[in-house]
């Protein structure tokens, strides 16, 4: 037998292994096998998208601080010059 045989033999019980599972079955397999994979950014940067979060984090926080700081100072403001 050639290995083209040997081939084609091989795809058709995978096929046919295929066809004869249940349908609840296949749904499941392909869940598991989603759910084992990691995001699309680790696969194609690696570490990379972790390592930026990490760097800008802090930096993300602290303009949220900054921005309620200032926002408790423009409303003191506004009720300064309402009066």
């Amino acid at each position: 037998m050639s290995k083209s045989d040997e081939l084609v033999k091989y795809v058709t019980e995978r096929f046919v292994r295929y066809i004869e599972m249940p349908k609840e079955v296949r749904r499941q397999v392909r869940a598991d096998r989603r759910e084992g994979k990691e995001p699309w950014q680790y696969r194609w940067f690696g570490m990379l998208p972790v390592a930026i979060g990490m760097w800008t984090k802090p930096l993300r926080e602290g303009a949220r601080r900054l921005g309620k700081r200032l926002g408790k100072r423009a409303e003191r403001w506004k009720q300064q010059w309402i009066k």
